[in-house]
């Protein structure tokens, strides 16, 4: 059997660990001549509107769309097809319903290695991620996060 990866799907946050992630995804494009998709799912851009009008939503579009600009910027693409995507729903449903509809052979993501209490409360986009996909998923942890025995 050999493994075969044509399409990643790199969830992209602008978080540290998310640069970190990205920066594995196009380690993994580049040995196996692989795409990459750097998909950011927007929860609800209506909740940091400060007004509801369309000039606003074209400004929030426009300051990801810079965002992901600025983040192929840092990284070497060159000899990677690099595609951005922006979504908008709940982020771990977004990025799984995206890497099964646009055919991706894997997914890879950071994870911000929240303690027990924020995991509690908030939930893991990642590790919801983890248990519904479909697919392989590679998950990158920030490097201040030490493995503690439970």
């Amino acid at each position: 059997m050999s493994l075969s990866i044509k399409r990643i799907l790199a969830a992209v946050d602008f978080s540290e660990t998310s640069d970190k992630a990205f920066d594995y995804a196009m380690s993994l494009a580049r040995v196996f001549e692989a795409e990459v998709v750097a998909l950011h799912v927007v929860h609800d851009p209506i909740v940091y509107a400060p007004t509801t009008g369309q000039e606003w939503r074209d400004e929030f579009e426009r300051t990801i769309k810079e965002k992901l600009d600025a983040l192929l910027n840092r990284h070497t693409c060159e000899g990677v097809e690099v595609t951005a995507v922006i979504k908008q729903g709940g982020a771990w449903l977004e990025i799984i319903e995206y890497a099964k509809a646009e055919n991706c052979d894997m997914i890879v993501l950071g994870t911000h290695g929240h303690g027990p209490v924020q995991h509690t409360l908030m939930g893991s986009v990642a590790e919801k991620v983890v248990r519904k996909a479909k697919h392989p998923v590679l998950v990158v942890r920030p490097d201040q996060h030490h493995f503690v025995m439970p």
